[in-house]
């Protein structure tokens, strides 16, 4: 059985790229996506002798927000507090906005939330909606009850036929 420190971590590590002792500590580290660069606070366990880290999912967990909103700042892409700015704006919850905009009724909770990064072309309409809401009118509700209906009611090809390809 392995010991473990008062802090809950396993006493000593090996590194794997040297053989040298992991020590755990939090180093700034540069990272570049597309030519910006931030610097971040990564926590790990350190090699003594080669530099190299070793990091847990709880690491990587403490800095991927950072990361997320370097690569939404370069890319063009909405913050997930923009996005519910935004959504906001429209006048719609998430559930509603998940329907009408697309992506299912949970999709803005994980933008929302971070868990999933909003993409680049629902970045730009609901820009377009938050400045201009009366816009929403001129797409149509994916699940309306006609919709839903007209959807279960749809031919479907017949067997073995590429008609519908």
């Amino acid at each position: 059985m392995a010991r473990r420190t008062k802090e809950g971590r396993q006493g000593k590590r090996t590194c794997p790229e040297c053989g040298g002792s992991l020590r755990r500590a939090t180093r700034a580290i540069d990272y570049t996506y597309k030519g910006e660069t931030i610097t971040v606070k990564q926590p790990g366990w350190w090699c003594e002798a080669c530099d190299e880290a070793v990091l847990e999912p709880a690491d990587i967990a403490e800095t991927e927000p950072a990361l997320k909103a370097l690569k939404a700042k370069v890319d063009g892409l909405l913050t997930p507090e923009e996005v519910r700015a935004c959504r906001e704006a429209i006048g719609l919850s998430q559930r509603r906005a998940g329907d009408i905009l697309g992506g299912g009724p949970r999709a803005f909770q994980k933008y929302e939330s971070g868990k999933v990064s909003v993409s680049l072309p629902m970045s730009n309409l609901l820009r377009v909606l938050a400045l201009q809401p009366e816009l929403l009118g001129t797409i149509p509700a994916a699940t309306t009850a006609g919709a839903q209906k007209q959807r279960r009611s749809a031919p479907s090809a017949p067997a073995g036929s590429n008609r519908w390809r």
